[in-house]
């Protein structure tokens, strides 16, 4: 786990049993022109803890070669990436190095030269960092910027990466992990602001597939998979060439936008029509994922980070979908939260239909799987920011199910899952700003929901409560049965984080002893 930055973006706060980052600037390295070798530490931050969740630009060997050859045109890239990887270390200021890449970016934005695909990346990967920064407005700003040059520059289109790929299958693989990381970057924001739909829905795209990680990493770079071999994939001959786990990514995307794209009607025949038409997406998609993408883990037991995302996902939209279906009522106070969705009209309050308890076993069943992708072995800093939002609406649902339906020992076990949901977002709000904010969020919807600030009142609710549903999900994890809550602490210092905080101490004395 890094040690975060104070500077520019993140804060500091402590941690567990009195961990604390450190607050102090030291001067800062060398920026240097351009060239990420010499042992430039930020730069290695940045494919530590980001580059595995968002892998479009060049692997750093590649990147290390197109700076020695032609410096100026990835020098705003490179600064960027520092900028990126600074946040991650408390001993490096962020901000002489946001400063810098503003300027850089500001030259983009004037096209006083030549705008080249790093560029593209440069803009798309700061938007991306000062949106979780907590700069929403600029970010999303950014990411309008970033759709407009990259269409300007046709990388939308299959013959751009080969035209603009200089006969370097990794540049050119890279160009087409561009526009996709684009076009999924734009679907994240779309669900963490509730805008549909996307706005790159319609927009015309022929870019073939990323390939393997492990393909990419080694410059070994196989033929692209295209759309058209991976949408008639559920004909292909068992021994066709597999997709990529980001291909795999691509694919869930361009479905839940086609599904997605009605969702601004609100009423319950669209509501129930769009939910049927994402898990019919979410049910073939994971139905025909080979049996090694049916795991995020790669064989050598890492996190593939690409296929973690994409099942963060899917249970996200089947509890944001079919919460509004169920019987798990929806409270006022959840407009605090920037991440929470909006309620739904009063046609869809109040159910308690064998239908509406069917939608609510299946949001409980989602809430589960999602929240043991969060109990996995993994950095918690290395995954997207984007998971933040992922992690607020659940928990909300959560909630929700928690007042309204567990009761007993079953309350006690899901009270502690929810435990984990807030460590998680606590953890990743001492890097991302917008995390912190949200993890604050979601501790003052917790105690109005939970009723743990008046326990001897109830939370002013928009729906009346509901009957408990006859059948719950089956298999709950045994996590610790009981644990006394105080309404006047931390969220997160009800319970014992020992496994994580135990591999973050670790892991920033790694990094300190590094840098």
């Amino acid at each position: 786990m890094p040690v975060p930055s104070d500077a520019g973006c993140s804060t500091h706060s402590s941690i567990g049993d009195g961990t604390k980052s450190v607050g102090f600037d030291l001067p800062t390295r060398s920026l240097g022109s351009g060239d990420p070798g010499d042992g430039d530490h930020l730069l290695s931050l940045y494919y530590r803890y980001f580059y595995t969740a968002h892998p479009c630009v060049l692997p750093q060997f590649a990147l290390r070669q197109y700076a020695a050859s032609d410096g100026g045109a990835v020098e705003p890239l490179c600064t960027v990436l520092r900028f990126i990887g600074s946040l991650h270390n408390a001993s490096v200021s962020s901000s002489p190095l946001k400063e810098k890449a503003e300027g850089e970016l500001a030259a983009i934005r004037r096209s006083s030269r030549t705008v080249t695909g790093f560029d593209v990346q440069a803009v798309l990967l700061y938007s991306i960092a000062v949106y979780w920064c907590d700069e929403t407005k600029k970010g999303l700003g950014m990411l309008d910027l970033a759709i407009q040059l990259a269409l300007d520059l046709g990388m939308n289109r299959s013959d751009y990466a080969v035209q603009n790929g200089r006969h370097d299958p990794s540049l050119e693989e890279s160009w087409r992990r561009t526009w996709w990381q684009i076009y999924i970057t734009d679907a994240h924001i779309a669900g963490s602001t509730h805008t549909y739909p996307f706005r790159t829905t319609g927009i015309h795209m022929t870019v073939s597939l990323p390939c393997e990680e492990e393909e990419y990493e080694s410059g070994n770079i196989p033929p692209a998979s295209t759309l058209e071999e991976y949408d008639m994939r559920e004909f292909a001959d068992e021994n066709t060439r597999g997709f990529s786990s980001f291909a795999e990514l691509v694919g869930l995307t361009r479905s839940l936008d086609l599904a997605l794209a009605p969702r601004k009607d609100l009423d319950i025949k669209n509501v129930t029509a769009v939910s049927a038409n994402v898990d019919a997406t979410v049910a073939s998609w994971t139905s025909l994922l080979p049996p090694s993408k049916k795991t995020v883990f790669r064989p050598d037991g890492t996190l593939d980070e690409v296929l973690f995302k994409a099942n963060a996902i899917l249970h996200t939209w089947i509890v944001d979908l079919h919460r509004q279906l169920s019987t798990l009522a929806y409270s006022t106070i959840e407009a605090v939260s920037y991440c929470a969705p909006p309620a739904p009209p009063d046609s869809l309050r109040g159910c308690n239909t064998p239908e509406c308890q069917l939608h609510t076993r299946r949001v409980l069943h989602a809430i589960e799987q999602f929240e043991s992708l969060l109990t996995l072995p993994a950095n918690i800093a290395g995954h997207t920011p984007f998971i933040i939002c992922m992690v607020a609406n659940v928990a909300i649902a959560h909630l929700s199910a928690c007042r309204y339906v567990f009761q007993g020992q079953e309350l006690q076990l899901n009270r502690e899952r929810i435990r984990v949901t807030m460590g998680v977002l606590k953890t990743l709000g001492v890097y991302w700003p917008l995390g912190k904010r949200t993890y604050q969020e979601i501790s003052v919807v917790a105690r109005e929901i939970l009723s743990l600030d008046r326990p001897s009142q109830s939370p002013p609710m928009i729906d009346e409560p509901v009957h408990r549903p006859t059948e719950l999900i089956e298999d709950m994890p045994a996590f610790i049965p009981e644990f006394a809550v105080e309404s006047n602490s931390d969220f997160c210092n009800l319970f014992d984080l020992d496994f994580h905080e135990a591999a973050m101490r670790d892991a920033w004395a790694q990094d300190i002893a590094v840098a």
